[in-house]
């Protein structure tokens, strides 16, 4: 199935070259920065794991998770519109039961500028609105979709390492972390603590014990000189995708990503 939200860096657009990593059977799907998790919902894995540090998205799932008619409810009586959107992103979800809170979410992720998450320093939701060329409300029935699928995952807020320290062999980790690139700007998750060069280090680290304990993970990263480094131990093969943050879809281009590997199998040649 598509994914549930809007997400910025989305895989949707390489599913296919994914696929094939996939370990199939009664692996455990694991996956730290999960964002739209567009690979889970693709897969649909008999077991999950997904974890990430965006505590709003996370809150989300699992209300979603556990009771999607309340959250149906209240998207139900939503209002559209561009006053409507900057009216109820004024509202802190603090102020919210978690059902209106999650139902927030996802008004908000569907009819602001390219599915993008970022906040300010006080940790509020700051995107402009900026609905897709179809506008239509959220997918009622792909919202009841999602929450089957969730029911088999376990979901955590927190950093990646404290997903990945539950990671075992038989396990399948699939990593796709915010950008820290140096030589050009790309997308990254803005908030107070943007993802940076010493994540990276810790990545690195991270892939490392993976591997040690023989669980196979897959990773995919900007071409870029700091995934080189990270990737080298790796055979990281080229990938070619479209981007899909520029504002008008005719002037979005593609680039190239690298994906990497501990597993013998699997490796598709570079892209040219």
């Amino acid at each position: 199935m598509r994914p549930l939200i809007r997400w910025a860096g989305s895989k949707r657009p390489v599913l296919s070259r994914l696929r094939g990593f996939w370990l199939g059977g009664d692996a455990r799907y694991v996956e730290p920065f999960a964002g739209s998790a567009s690979l889970f919902f693709d897969l649909e894995p008999r077991r999950a794991l997904l974890g990430d540090l965006n505590g709003e998205l996370i809150a989300a799932y699992r209300v979603i998770k556990r009771d999607p008619a309340s959250v149906l409810a209240y998207l139900r009586g939503l209002p559209r519109g561009k006053r409507a959107y900057y009216r109820l992103r004024a509202v802190p979800p603090s102020a919210l039961c978690s059902a209106a809170a999650a139902a927030r979410f996802l008004y908000l992720n569907r009819y602001c500028f390219n599915g993008l998450y970022r906040t300010n320093r006080e940790g509020e939701f700051n995107v402009p609105y900026g609905p897709p060329d179809n506008p239509r409300g959220v997918d009622e029935a792909l919202l009841s979709g999602a929450s089957a699928l969730l029911g088999r995952a376990t979901l955590i807020h927190g950093d990646f390492e404290v997903t990945l320290a539950t990671a075992r062999k038989g396990d399948f980790v699939y990593l796709d972390p915010p950008y820290a690139v140096s030589s050009r700007r790309v997308f990254a998750e803005y908030g107070p603590n943007p993802f940076c060069g010493a994540d990276l280090e810790r990545l690195a680290v991270a892939l490392v014990r993976l591997d040690e304990r023989r669980v196979t993970f897959v990773i995919t990263y900007a071409d870029c000189p700091e995934a080189r480094r990270l990737l080298r131990h790796w055979r990281p093969r080229r990938m070619w995708t479209r981007r899909n943050i520029a504002g008008f879809a005719a002037s979005r281009r593609g680039s190239y990503e690298l994906v990497a590997t501990n597993s013998p199998m699997g490796e598709p040649p570079d892209d040219h």
